[in-house]
């Protein structure tokens, strides 16, 4: 069998945000009793719903003429 082992967790995906967002973002979060995992998570969360409804006030709109 191929691949990795499964571990029954999300695999993990990185990115490089700018060292004061980190700072600030930590800072925050711990004042708050959250960890960072948690607010990015619930921060995509946000921006996609954010999104959507804006797609759907999109498709709702009457073309300009």
């Amino acid at each position: 069998m191929a691949g990795r082992p499964a571990t029954g967790q999300t695999p993990p995906i990185s990115f490089r945000p700018p060292v004061a967002l980190v700072k600030e973002l930590d800072e925050l979060a711990k004042a708050e009793g959250r960890d960072r995992t948690d607010v990015l998570i619930e921060a995509a969360h946000d921006w996609i719903r954010k999104k959507r409804r804006e797609q759907a006030t999109a498709r709702e709109q009457p073309e300009a003429t």
